[in-house]
């Protein structure tokens, strides 16, 4: 499972680029999206199931891609976590 921390949650919502999702769309693997002290995981369903979609240009090399958006729902660490 890969680990991806994000800098900041926005309206409940967190925002992964289209390169990173798709990466792990095509390797069948969830995915750990860290923020602060909290995480989320994010199975393949839900990385399919993308909540808003938002095309960027890039200020270093004008390059077009996309953010992914998905509502931040963190762990509850009372919880343990499914092998």
């Amino acid at each position: 499972m890969k680990n991806f921390e994000v800098k900041k949650v926005w309206n409940g919502r967190i925002s992964l680029r289209e390169d990173v999702v798709e990466k792990q769309i095509k390797k069948k693997e969830p995915m750990r999206v860290l923020y602060k002290s909290d995480q989320m995981i994010l199975t393949i369903e839900q990385l399919e199931k993308r909540d808003y979609i938002t095309e960027c240009v890039s200020r270093y090399n004008g390059k077009k891609y996309k953010l992914y958006d998905y509502v931040w729902k963190p762990l509850d660490n009372r919880q343990g976590e499914l092998i």
